[in-house]
């Protein structure tokens, strides 16, 4: 691949240099075996109880290497005795008469028998507005949010969203309207028969076909009186989804859910028809009313499964088509090697190769440290032949004063140390104290447990500042539930979570533990008078009365409860935030898991879950096993950082090329390679005056200041903003963008920080030119200070004939120091 640079100079007009990079890697081959090894039933007994009962039934094929196929489009099935049930050759069994026998299934030569009972045929049960219909009203998206489930709903019809409120809809249903959405005399001209059929106009569209299932459970309850059985139907206990996981063998692109309810009476009933599903990736894979799972293409995906309160997923992968594949072994550094290897040979895909010296080198600085080597640390891995000489970088990597500067930064975009709320002295102070708690090693638990127990003036003590940016509890409760738990409970604040386990009342106990969290102003001067939150002074943060807030639904006083946790006994103890600190470090293992994921994040540039704070059932890890191994790791050496980054540093995994091959090219989730990221916009611009051996001036800072150290969110001028520098208005890693953008092709082709570096007098060209120094050491200096690497034979004459060609060997080089700073590879973290 060759790369052209262009740049325009007043006196040098336009140059172009250039650049290759060379990929290719090949693989031995080998075909498996193409028929399963055996054959299997979900459920392995089936046992219909009521004239109404049904069983979906899920056939697959396993093969030797662990891989599976779902068989049940291709199933035959056979009753014996014949005539008892129906099977339809979708696997759905519906009961005839009383009896017991067997389901024969043959699939792909291979025979297994079932047993099969069949009871209570005369007993009809009647259609449950809480069993049935409420899941049905889900299944059909008329509770959603973009329909009927609408705070002001649609069409003057109203449902709580995603049927939160069951008799709250029952009232919409039956009597809201003078209840003309539903004829009980004629069930079949009822509004919410007519509309989600398609007779009659719905904005919504056809919800339902005619004649369909969900139709038929309508009609009956409609039949029967409409009435909400809230006090005799039983409540869901337990939902069950099958197959919870699966690697299905290639050219196998489709999976057949059977999903189970398990209720407070004991019973149990197959719900695959009236769950609700969703999927992770819309674009590639669909899922059938009956619960069929189609893809379009090889994808890893996961199917979130809903029935009432109940929730489930099925991660799927459905592998491409690699005959010839073979894996190939890598060395395996320690655990995260092991678990990401032996997901991706079940996934059959090959890592990339390991990266080169220079490579590493270079990312391993811009990782830890955020900046690039010198000269002489270049010059001194290159001449160290020693098998361990990468871990031992790394370990002196982590003790590096500027490990603290970077991972402070991070933090700082997180806490969201920005000047409108933290005042112009307070960035800096808290700044300060970030920096000091990692040059420390501080455990993650205690640093988390000092911010959120912090009072007094948040001068004095700043990781009060925290209560600065929080200044209401609600917002303070989201932000610990994304920054400390990785968890976005924004949702619950208005209606009970859609995609996870939260509640309102979760959300509310835990903003009750801020509900008493006050503070006071000290010699401020304000800009703007009329916004409350900007204070540019000290603010002492203080408690008054008790930890408690109002639940706006309902009117109750909420006191103090973390999500999932137990309710504390406080007494009349003030402070609830010692016991907020210790369930959120010391009894929540999701507190581990969150920060182990986001170093990951950080190192990796993706999470084990992706996005980092958005942990849930509906979006589980790309690799559980290898997320419960580094948490336990981390767990067992204090919660501290540096021994995290540096497991996940020296593994293999890290160390992969970024060159794709064929098996991991399309691949981002399972880490078979290194992702190619943009610079983060301080570590760049760190990283051009590094390379020209100049520094950048920041207004109202010390000499020599790197833009990795600066506090606040308004330092840094144009170049940063245009790269992505946070606002730090977001408690989000998201905020921080690596969009490319033509704003920023106008800082790298002639903004004024690259000029300024570029034309300094006493930068790295200047000195080279004036010590002397021949034209080939400078065109290795140049590459080595950029790039961590010599040139190539190709790029070094191409500069050079740059130079000779031109009247302004000064301007020259500096058209030369341009193009390497316009390149792929000076850009991007590879």
């Amino acid at each position: 691949m060759t790369i052209s640079i262009r740049r325009t100079t007043d006196l040098a007009g336009q140059v172009g240099l250039a650049f290759s990079l060379f990929f290719g890697l090949t693989a031995q081959s080998v075909q498996a075996d193409s028929h399963p090894s055996r054959i299997k039933v979900e459920p392995p007994q089936i046992i219909l109880s009521g004239a109404n009962s049904r069983q979906q039934v899920a056939v697959t094929g396993a093969f030797a290497d662990g891989t599976a196929c779902d068989l049940t489009g291709s199933a035959e099935f056979q009753i014996d005795p014949p005539g008892f049930v129906r099977v339809t050759p979708s696997g759905v069994i519906t009961p005839v008469a009383d009896g017991s026998g067997h389901l024969r299934v043959i699939a792909d030569g291979k025979q297994v028998d079932v047993s099969l009972l069949v009871s209570k045929i005369d007993v009809v049960r009647s259609v449950s507005y809480r069993l049935d219909v409420v899941a049905l009203l889900a299944k059909a998206g008329c509770n959603m949010g973009a329909c009927h489930g609408n705070l002001n709903g649609k069409g003057g019809f109203r449902l709580s969203l995603r049927g939160d409120d069951p008799a709250a809809d029952w009232l919409s249903l039956t009597h809201d309207a003078q209840g003309r959405r539903t004829d009980l005399l004629d069930p079949s001209q009822s509004l919410i028969i007519q509309k989600p059929t398609g007779r009659l106009p719905h904005e919504g569209g056809q919800r339902f076909p005619s004649g369909s299932t969900e139709e038929h459970v309508l009609l009956d309850w409609l039949a029967g009186g409409a009435r909400d059985d809230f006090s005799s139907a039983p409540r869901l206990a337990r939902l069950d989804v099958f197959p919870t996981e699966r690697i299905s063998t290639p050219k196998a692109l489709q999976q057949q859910l059977v999903v189970t309810a398990e209720f407070s009476d004991g019973t149990r009933r197959d719900v695959t028809r009236l769950a609700s599903y969703d999927v992770s990736d819309p674009t590639s894979v669909t899922v059938t009313a009956d619960g069929k799972v189609e893809a379009g293409r090889p994808v890893e995906t996961t199917i979130a499964v809903r029935y009432l309160g109940g929730r489930g997923i099925s991660q799927l992968a459905f592998l491409a088509d690699r005959l010839d594949f073979a894996w190939r072994e890598l060395p395996t550094s320690n655990i995260v090697d092991t678990h990401t290897f032996r997901k991706l040979k079940s996934l059959r895909i090959n890592p990339s190769e390991l990266t080169d010296d220079p490579v590493f080198l270079r990312r391993a600085y811009l990782d830890a440290v955020g900046r690039l080597p010198t000269l002489d640390e270049t010059r001194a891995f290159a001449t160290d032949h020693e098998a361990d000489k990468r871990g031992r970088l790394v370990d002196r990597l982590l003790s590096l004063p500027e490990f603290a500067d970077f991972w402070a930064l991070k933090w700082a975009d997180l806490l969201r140390n920005e000047e409108k709320t933290m005042g112009e002295k307070g960035v800096w102070v808290f700044q300060r104290w970030l920096r000091d708690q990692f040059a420390a090693d501080l455990p993650l638990d205690e640093f988390a447990r000092r911010i959120l127990t912090a009072k007094g003036s948040t001068y004095a003590n700043p990781p009060a500042s925290f209560y600065r940016t929080n200044r209401d509890p609600m917002t303070a409760a989201e932000t610990v539930g994304q920054v400390f738990l990785g968890v976005r409970l924004q949702c619950a604040r208005c209606h009970n979570h859609p995609f996870d386990v939260w509640t309102q009342d979760d959300y509310f106990g835990l903003a009750a533990y801020f509900g008493n969290v006050q503070r006071k102003e000290l010699h401020n001067e304000r800009r703007d008078m009329l916004d409350k939150h900007e204070i540019n002074g000290d603010e002492v943060v203080y408690l008054s009365g008790q930890a408690e807030t109002i639940q706006p639904r309902t009117g109750m006083t909420m006191k103090p409860k973390a999500p999932g946790g137990p309710k504390p006994s406080l007494g009349n103890d003030q402070d609830a935030l010692d016991d907020l600190a210790s369930w959120l470090t010391r009894d929540n293992p999701q507190f581990a898991r969150n920060m182990t994921n986001r170093v990951w994040f950080h190192l990796m540039g993706r999470g084990i879950v992706e996005p980092v704070d958005d942990f849930r059932d509906s979006n589980p890890p790309s690799n559980s096993a290898l997320l419960d191994a580094l948490t336990a790791e981390f767990i067992a050496k204090g919660t501290r950082l540096r021994p995290l980054v540096a497991m996940i540093m020296k593994s293999t995994t890290y160390q992969l090329s970024a060159k794709p091959n064929s098996s991991n090219q399309d691949d981002e989730a399972n880490f078979a390679r290194s992702l190619v990221r943009l610079l983060p916009a301080e570590v760049l611009l760190d990283a051009i005056g590094q390379a020209l051996d100049t520094h950048e001036r920041f207004e109202s800072t010390p000499p020599g200041m790197l833009a990795v150290q600066l506090p606040g969110a308004r330092m840094g001028g144009k170049f940063l903003k245009a790269f992505g520098k946070p606002d730090r208005l977001l408690t989000c890693e998201c905020e921080r963008s690596d969009a490319t953008t033509l704003a920023q092709a106008f800082q790298l082709i002639n903004g004024d920080s690259v000029r300024r570096a570029l034309e300094a007098e006493d930068n790295r060209i200047g000195k080279l030119m004036k010590s002397g120094a021949s034209e080939k050491t400078i065109v290795s200096e140049i590459y080595l200070a950029a790039l961590s690497r010599e040139p190539t034979a190709t790029e070094r004459d191409a500069v050079l004939a740059h130079v000779h060609a031109s009247q302004n060997h000064r301007k020259a080089w500096e058209d030369a120091c341009w193009a390497v700073l316009n390149s792929k590879e000076f850009l991007l973290r590879h």
